[in-house]
């Protein structure tokens, strides 16, 4: 007899989206972060004592945005800055929300910024 632990483990409980940015003339795929990313994101945010949307951005869009062909990330650590000064921010916060809705996380975060990590709070979810 399985082990609950065993079949929890075999358990698909990533989400995963396609979305179109017209903007950039491609399509990306965003997916759900692991619990292990997403408390370490919340715990370098914290951490940061400033509390700012860029930080969230980065870390959000570089565990979530992946290329839906391959199911590599898109981004890199080297990509991030550039991505943050060149591109629109309305583009980049479009993927960033579409991001934090697909792991868990209440959809107008990155409005809450500045008022601390508890401002991402978990949705709950029927």
């Amino acid at each position: 007899m399985a082990r609950l632990a065993d079949k929890i483990r075999q358990a698909d409980d990533k989400i995963e989206n396609t979305i179109n940015v017209e903007e950039w003339g491609v399509k990306i795929g965003v997916r759900s972060m692991t619990a292990r990313q997403r408390s370490d994101m919340q715990e370098r945010w914290a951490e940061a004592g400033e509390q700012s949307a860029s930080t969230l951005y980065e870390n959000i869009i570089l565990h979530c945005v992946f290329d839906p062909d391959t199911g590599e990330n898109v981004f890199t650590v080297d990509d991030l800055e550039w991505l943050l000064e060149e591109k629109s921010a309305q583009v980049v916060d479009k993927i960033a929300q579409e991001c934090l809705k697909v792991s868990g996380l209440v959809a107008d975060a990155v409005d809450e910024v500045g008022k601390g990590s508890s401002a991402l709070v978990e949705e709950t979810q029927s």
